[in-house]
């Protein structure tokens, strides 16, 4: 018997970087623009950057527009007028498709000689303590065969907090019986573009869509616009209904914000108001959705997703059995509280399609950003794409590592939000404060903060936030953030939507800190 040595490698950078998605490459964008002779690590369990990306079906898109995703120093989009002039598209309706994404993301890693990328390799989590003063960290190969141990001089950046989940990755949840046909979202594309046998078989099923997120919509788009299978043929379990933002409706991710806070939090309210100034929509206008992800969708789109009939509103399906008494039928079961969904097939001509994978926002729990001084966890502090959440924390680190924080400004904060006169807070204790994951009245506060406090003049930031493609400032011609419209309906509204007495506290010094930026 033959053993494998396993090889042990050694290694020095200033940032180590777990997860190489589409949150860390805008992080890492940012962070190399402001500080261009950082060494960086970044490894990744896949085998080429862009997370998610890498394993999705083949027909995924960016359900929001390119200009506002990806990283700051390079359009995702393409230029401007060879969109228009050659592709057809005017740039802010341009959504990237699964190998423009991954093209994209690629080139950078590769064109970036401060970036050392390691494919294939997992961190270890359970050998480092988060206030270890020890600066080696330890990663290996997928397959265990190579090890590494890493000097990490700055700061190790945790970019795992938000991995998409995908069915690809992710089995059903529950028990199905032997015989039952399930197929992921890749399985259906990879069936269906494959050879003639295996695409004629397709064409002769009928679906049951499971999922009622952005992945279960792409496949009720795909099933009838590409494979033109009837929608008579295709049945779909939703859950929960959700809201969605119209693709053509001029809004933009912080237009629920500002209208959640303007309703008390109230998401009924808040929803059906923005589907009343037509930003907002839903499958059935006789169903009020519970869930806002903050999904995209074009007009087209939804008119297919609607033409489907067979809807089954249950709740969560349990199982999916073979009928006792006739093994040719098939049924999904939705626990005690609700009855089984007979399908409308029998088992050898149904097929049920895995789209219930949790997504982006299948982490639990909160997050703490600036966990020490040695170490980050990247998280979003807006509303959706998290491009620009990931840049302006890159700005942050870039702005501590440079020395122009506004440190006086960020002690003064924190003093009124501890309700203190007097106490020396350290760097990080005061970031870790005040800056906090959010995507609801929080990530206004967020905002502000960053203006307050990346410069002593808050319209530095505000120049460098319209120089930036991925804020709406920098991608959208006349945009307006009016954050101290933002700052005043806040005051106005307090702990009624869910800020607490601290945060508050610190929105008058804020007030006064970033009036320069009135009507900007």
């Amino acid at each position: 018997m033959t053993t494998t040595a396993k090889t042990e490698k050694i290694l020095d950078c200033d940032y180590l970087i777990v997860g190489a998605g589409a949150a860390p490459l805008p992080f890492i964008d940012t962070l190399l623009t402001e500080l261009p002779d950082t060494k960086i690590i970044l490894i990744d369990k896949k085998g080429a950057p862009g997370g998610h990306w890498v394993d999705a079906y083949g027909y995924v898109r960016l359900h929001q527009p390119s200009i506002v995703y990806g990283i700051a120093s390079k359009q995702l989009e393409g230029n401007w007028l060879k969109c228009m002039l050659t592709n057809f598209t005017l740039p802010w309706n341009h959504r990237a498709n699964k190998t423009e994404v991954l093209s994209y993301f690629s080139d950078f890693v590769k064109g970036k000689e401060q970036i050392d990328f390691y494919p294939n390799c997992v961190y270890n989590f359970d050998n480092k303590e988060d206030d270890s003063e020890d600066n080696i960290h330890s990663f290996s190969s997928v397959d265990g065969s190579v090890s590494y141990k890493v000097n990490v001089n700055v700061k190790l950046i945790d970019a795992t907090k938000g991995e998409n989940i995908i069915p690809h990755d992710s089995p059903l949840q529950f028990p199905v019986d032997d015989e039952v046909r399930v197929m992921t979202p890749n399985q259906v594309y990879d069936s269906y573009e494959g050879n003639s046998d295996e695409k004629s078989l397709m064409l002769k099923n009928k679906y049951v869509v499971l999922g009622a997120g952005k992945t279960g919509m792409d496949c009720i788009v795909y099933l009838q616009r590409t494979m033109k299978i009837d929608p008579a043929n295709i049945a779909w379990v939703i859950s929960n209904d959700v809201w969605m933002t119209k693709l053509e409706g001029g809004g933009n991710p912080k237009d629920w914000t500002r209208t959640l806070v303007e309703n008390d939090n109230d998401i009924n309210k808040a929803a059906l108001e923005m589907e009343e100034k037509g930003k907002m929509v839903r499958i059935d206008k006789n169903v009020m959705p519970t869930v806002f992800k903050f999904p995209v969708i074009p007009s087209d789109d939804l008119k297919i997703l609607q033409d489907v009939k067979t809807i089954i509103r249950r709740g969560r399906a349990t199982a999916i059995r073979r009928k006792t008494g006739d093994n040719s039928k098939v049924m999904v079961e939705f626990g005690s509280d609700h009855s089984p969904w007979d399908a409308f097939a029998p088992i050898d001509k149904c097929v049920f399609v895995h789209a219930t994978s949790p997504g982006p926002f299948g982490a639990k729990g909160t997050t703490n950003i600036f966990n020490s001084e040695k170490k980050m966890t990247l998280d979003t502090i807006f509303s959706p794409p998290v491009s620009i959440s990931m840049s302006c924390l890159a700005k942050v680190e870039a702005n501590r590592r440079k020395g122009t924080l506004d440190i006086e400004f960020m002690r003064r904060l924190m003093l009124a939000r501890e309700g203190e006169t007097s106490r020396d807070f350290k760097e990080n204790e005061i970031l870790d404060s005040i800056i906090q994951a959010s995507m609801d009245a929080q990530s206004m506060l967020n905002l502000a903060v960053l203006f307050a406090i990346l410069d002593k003049d808050p319209l530095v930031p505000m120049n460098w936030m319209k120089q930036n493609r991925l804020a709406f400032l920098g991608a959208i011609p006349g945009y307006k953030c009016l954050i101290c419209d933002d700052i005043r309906l806040l005051q106005s509204k307090g702990e009624t939507v869910g800020l607490v007495e601290k945060d508050t506290q610190m929105l008058e010094l804020l007030s006064d800190k970033i009036q320069p930026l009135e009507g900007m």
